[in-house]
């Protein structure tokens, strides 16, 4: 069997990146990428805005290159395939289908799925996840007959299926355990905020309880809630959280936990010396905080993918990226830079009657270990990103921050 120069499990966006980094550094080397969707590596944070707004959106406008970009850069895909195991002693991977594909460096970058819960009539058609092209595309059919929507999670996800249901006219109701949207990293100044917002778009919130249930047959008519409550229902899309797709992982014997990842070193190297992962499953030590943990965004997984895929062509240069996040809902623009917490203290500039801020989130010693901006503007977001970057960085304090000049 020859062995392929770079196997890349995940036809994802750090995949993607990974492989034309590689394809800058080796002109020659033979790259793989193996995907268990049919689909080519695509984006995936238009399928929460763009791709339910709308009517005119096809399902290629996804896709992260144009076709061509494979064959010119001598990239082979092999979609539609799982990949079932790693066999480390030989070097190679176990496809779905018996198929074994040696390699000589490989990567897992094999992302997350939706987290499921354990509902009665879960299957009853109307009840949705969205994660994936195919799923969005089941959506997008289900909406144009929908009338009321329920959204179950107020996080990142939920918040902005919610307001693209909202947009479209849907009667939309969002559903969170928590006090407030973005539970997990807002703080009640936020929350209040966006909950609000959100209000005086019609929608509505169904706060510190959760789905008990979902009643109809043939179809979704209701969902139960935990406190009692009863929601007249056309369609509900569960966005409660993600688990990361690290089975392969172990069962090859590299080091894992499970909540946060695949074990890593600086560039991204497992301790296998032939494997490297990237994105959603890298467990990796951030030089910027000292801290290590994992980041589920699209930003992160190009950054690792283009970094992993430097390092896999023969480099050893570290990630140090600092985190990024954000999200575009309504008007509303929002990005998260460096680590937040809503144990830590926070400080903040700007006006939040007004959605025009930036709240910091500091340590004992008043030095910014994160930062979340919020603005109506999109390019002046943009130039409070990069400062709050370079603020990171130098680990400076909140006084040091100014606000864009229009």
């Amino acid at each position: 069997m020859n062995q392929i120069d770079y196997v890349l499990i995940g036809a994802g966006v750090a995949s993607v990146w990974a492989a034309q980094t590689i394809r800058e550094r080796d002109p020659n080397g033979r790259i793989l990428i193996i995907g268990s969707e049919n689909h080519p590596p695509y984006d995936r944070p238009p399928l929460s805005k763009r791709c339910l707004l709308s009517e005119e959106w096809q399902t290629d406008d996804c896709y992260s290159k144009y076709d061509d970009f494979y064959p010119k850069n001598q990239i082979e895909l092999k979609l539609g395939v799982p990949v079932s195991a790693i066999d480390r002693s030989e070097k190679q991977v176990v496809l779905d289908n018996g198929e074994r594909v040696g390699y000589h460096k490989l990567l897992i970058a094999t992302g997350s799925r939706a987290r499921l819960l354990d509902l009665p009539n879960q299957n009853l058609p109307g009840v949705f996840c969205l994660r994936s092209l195919d799923e969005v595309e089941a959506v997008r059919e289900a909406m144009r007959s929908a009338k009321r929507a329920v959204i179950d999670g107020a996080g990142y996800l939920g918040m902005e299926i919610a307001a693209a249901f909202a947009q479209k006219g849907i009667e939309t109701v969002v559903v969170e355990s928590g006090a407030h949207p973005w539970a997990q990293f807002a703080t009640p100044t936020l929350g209040q905020f966006i909950q609000n917002h959100y209000k005086n778009q019609g929608v509505q919130f169904k706060l510190g309880t959760t789905v008990k249930g979902l009643e109809g047959e043939g179809a979704l008519k209701a969902v139960q809630l935990s406190d009692g409550e009863t929601l007249p229902a056309d369609m509900i899309v569960m966005a409660v959280g993600a688990t990361l797709n690290v089975e392969l992982a172990a069962q090859a014997g590299l080091a894992v936990d499970p909540t946060q990842g695949i074990v890593v070193d600086e560039t991204l190297r497992t301790e296998d010396p032939a494997i490297w992962a990237a994105g959603d499953v890298a467990y990796f030590p951030d030089p910027i905080s000292g801290n290590r943990g994992h980041a589920e965004h699209h930003l992160n997984a190009k950054w690792q993918g283009r970094a992993v895929g430097a390092n896999m062509a023969g480099e050893t240069q570290p990630y140090d990226q600092v985190r990024y996040f954000y999200s575009d809902v309504f008007d509303l623009h929002l990005c998260v830079r460096g680590e937040v917490s809503t144990t830590s203290r926070t400080e903040l500039k700007g006006d939040a009657q007004a959605g025009e801020f930036v709240e910091f989130f500091v340590d004992d010693q008043g030095t910014i270990t994160g930062a979340l901006g919020l603005s109506h503007d999109e390019p002046k977001l943009d130039k409070i990103s990069d400062q709050l970057e370079s603020l990171i960085r130098a680990k400076a304090s909140p006084s040091e921050f100014q606000f864009p000049q229009d």
